[in-house]
């Protein structure tokens, strides 16, 4: 009896533990040249999120609009690349993705890049789980107005 219940716990913990392994979370690049070697490769477009620790609708968007189950599904589709504007400074101002702080357009900024890296579109601001899904539909469809920060 006491082998079965050693057996049940184990095989509960392994349960546990899968499904709060790191499966729901986007696991975010973070060098834009590695991303543009790997989209060429895969055919795929890249998504960057500029962002930073400090940075309060970057953090809610973290919390919601990226757990979200539709945006990860999504995701799948993107190469995707994460910059904080503090550490990378000069990436985020090559690619106009800077905070307001220093001199650029504001964060959160969400810049999609086709696989030979050229923009194809550009977000700034807040952007819920609906609304980003439907940018990156735009951007994996080819239905999109211009690359302006919208």
């Amino acid at each position: 009896m006491k082998k079965y219940m050693i057996v049940f716990v184990l095989f509960f913990g392994i349960i546990v533990y899968s499904c709060s392994s790191n499966s729901h979370e986007i696991e975010w690049g973070h060098n834009i040249d590695t991303a543009l070697q790997k989209a060429k490769q895969m055919e795929l477009p890249i998504m960057i999120d500029f962002m930073a620790d400090w940075c309060p609708p970057c953090q809610e968007m973290e919390k919601t609009t990226f757990v979200d189950s539709e945006f990860l599904k999504k995701s799948e589709k993107f190469i995707l690349v994460r910059i904080d504007v503090d550490d990378n400074q000069e990436v985020a101002k090559k690619y106009n993705g800077n905070a307001n702080k220093y001199g650029g357009i504001g964060i959160p900024n969400i810049l999609f890049l086709n696989s030979n890296g050229q923009t194809i579109r550009h977000i700034v601001g807040y952007k819920n789980a609906e609304q980003l899904t439907s940018v990156m539909d735009s951007v994996l469809t080819g239905k999109y107005e211009n690359y302006s920060a919208k």
